[in-house]
């Protein structure tokens, strides 16, 4: 098989308000494939719109608490200032490749063209085709708040791992679904999901401006089903005042 290596940020943003811009960036390597690409997703109320481009782009610059970015094509330009420690892990590995996973800020003071707001950023690099992957369903999210936050990783598959952190400390969880994380410590995160960003086929929603795309990448990839929401979330905990935040989280499954 062809060596593969992805590297791939994501950055986002969330208003006071819950208006939210989430970008992509970052470089496949595979076999004979060469391949930028780029995408901004933003929410203005109950309204989604998206943006692609597959020109090379500069990747993110972190120097010290600083992040920033600017992408001629999406006419965007954005800072993250860390608000929290950076979070580092290799999340699976095997002879095939592995998934190191770079939390460069689990919580950030944003800024997103004119928005600003409470972030998030990470670095994921990948030397396994995703489609290769022993995996069947994948819950990401991240919560974040005045004065909390929390970012998960829930893996389930013939693979199976679990790894939630909250202020920096990694902890456990008797129950994590779409809507709800119940932590063993008593505290509990309820997320209303009242806006799905995006749903459907990689195959016919981020993949798609690939040109050939299904010529290109195998089918179980294509028929990869993500589904992104924004949420309001409240997070309860023994002996403190709940508090709201937004969080913006998604269930990835792979086909069988």
């Amino acid at each position: 098989m062809p060596a593969f290596k992805l590297s791939k940020w994501y950055l986002d943003c969330v208003t006071d308000s819950g208006d939210a811009s989430i970008a992509y960036t970052g470089t496949v390597r595979w076999g004979m494939v060469r391949l930028h690409y780029s995408s901004l997703l933003e929410t203005t109320g109950s309204c989604v719109s998206e943006r692609h481009s597959l020109r090379k782009q500069r990747e993110p610059e972190a120097q010290d608490s600083l992040i920033s970015w600017r992408a001629k094509t999406l006419k965007m330009d954005g800072e993250w200032r860390a608000d929290s420690v950076a979070l580092r892990d290799t999340i699976y590995s095997s002879q095939n490749g592995s998934i190191e996973w770079n939390c460069l800020m689990p919580q950030a003071h944003a800024r997103f063209r004119s928005r600003r707001g409470l972030g998030y950023a990470e670095h994921l690099t990948m030397t396994i085709p995703p489609w290769k992957l022993p995996i069947q369903t994948l819950r990401w999210g991240r919560f974040t708040s005045a004065r909390d936050w929390i970012t998960w990783i829930d893996w389930q598959g013939e693979f199976s791992r679990q790894m939630v952190y909250m202020n920096a400390k990694l902890v456990q969880s008797q129950l994590l679904e779409d809507d709800r994380i119940e932590f063993d410590n008593g505290a509990i995160l309820i997320m209303d999901r009242s806006l799905v960003i995006r749903d459907g086929p990689l195959g016919t929603t981020a993949l798609s401006v690939i040109p050939g795309v299904k010529k290109t990448f195998p089918a179980r990839l294509l028929q990869v089903n993500e589904c992104k929401w924004r949420s309001r979330a409240r997070l309860e905990q023994m002996g403190k005042p709940a508090v709201e935040g937004w969080a913006i989280h998604e269930r990835v499954t792979w086909p069988k």
